[in-house]
């Protein structure tokens, strides 16, 4: 479904190598990183930004904020390309779907109604409204390739949706909030469903229930509020209350731990597409990248004046995308020295 990504302003952007299969592949360094700077800055919506994602290819990011509005940014020509609003509903969480520039799934920020909507914005009409969930919904995760989605909810419960099917076609009960995620191949999904404890499951054999799970108790003090694999699916980087860890995704094992601060509590963390880097916002405003493997302090991205609560890497450019007060777009500097 959608692993985001964003181009680059009006700026020369850094073109990364391309697989055989035609698929945006970044390689970054510490060099590129550290010459960040902004390149373009957006302030359209009116109020937080809730959630941000990317397009496969990485041509365009959409944004959906607590103002009932939902951009989506051609990154190619640095340029807003279209405003859609939803009034009943509101909108939380949204991401794109696999291979499709046009088609999201979105979460009601309606406390009465927790509904997920699958959303055709070339129509601007709702496909399908997925109507299961009894409390907020806290992760969306569409699967990278195949016609289904991961959602959990603050209901305790983990759901697997068919995007042709109303209801969920598979359940996982928990102890508390809940939260999934697909790894970039698909093939498998983890889930945090109260504890903290990590679930790892089989795609193609979930009904099997999980095939194994580790417990981040030594490493967690807190449940998770957010999970996700590394691109090369080696890693799984896990955010709670207080911490923000990564861990081995084969043994459980931890791998290093990220010095968040307390005011960071919401913010969501995202890996860069070759796996080396990790970004999250702080409190004071300021955006963290780390080596991933090391939680070394690669760059401070200073500027904003609020949480910083959604950062994401352009899998196809050097481009780092950060959503506060404003949406800002950082590239590398690559202007002449100041003479």
């Amino acid at each position: 479904r959608t692993l985001l990504n964003l181009c680059g302003p009006n700026m020369a952007l850094f073109d990364m190598a391309q697989t055989a299969a035609g698929t945006p592949k970044v390689k970054l360094s510490d060099g590129l990183v550290q010459n960040l700077a902004v390149g373009k800055v957006y302030r359209d919506h009116k109020g937080t930004v809730s959630g941000m994602d990317f397009t496969y290819d990485g041509q365009y990011l959409v944004t959906s904020g607590e103002d009932n509005s939902v951009y989506v940014y051609s990154c190619e020509k640095a340029s807003r390309v279209r405003h859609l609003r939803c009034e009943k509903y509101g909108v939380a969480l949204i991401r794109f779907l696999h291979n499709d520039r046009d088609c999201a799934i979105a979460a009601s920020r309606n406390e009465a109604d927790h509904v997920l909507k699958y959303w055709d914005f070339h129509d601007n009409k709702y496909l399908r409204l997925f109507r299961s969930h009894t409390g907020k919904v806290t992760s969306v995760s569409p699967h990278p390739y195949e016609d289904l989605f991961l959602s959990g909810a603050e209901d305790k419960c983990v759901l697997l949706w068919d995007l042709r099917q109303d209801r969920p076609v598979a359940k996982i009960n928990g102890q508390g909030t809940t939260v999934a995620s697909f790894d970039q191949q698909g093939l498998v999904f983890a889930a945090c469903v109260g504890q903290p404890k990590l679930h790892l499951f089989d795609t193609r054999n979930y009904a099997k229930g999980e095939f194994t799970s580790f417990d981040l108790r030594p490493h967690l003090k807190d449940p998770a509020n957010s999970v996700q694999f590394s691109p090369c699916g080696k890693y799984v980087l896990v955010r709670s209350q207080s911490q923000l860890v990564l861990i081995d995704a084969y043994d459980g094992e931890l791998i290093c731990e990220y010095p968040v601060d307390a005011g960071s509590a919401t913010a969501v963390p995202g890996f860069s597409p070759d796996s080396q880097y990790v970004v999250s916002g702080m409190g004071n405003g300021d955006v963290c990248v780390w080596g991933a493997t090391n939680a070394r302090l690669v760059n401070k991205l200073e500027g904003h004046t609020a949480l910083p609560c959604r950062t994401c890497f352009s899998p196809a450019h050097a481009l780092v995308v950060t959503a506060a007060e404003t949406l800002a777009w950082w590239i590398p500097d690559t202007g002449p020295p100041a003479s």
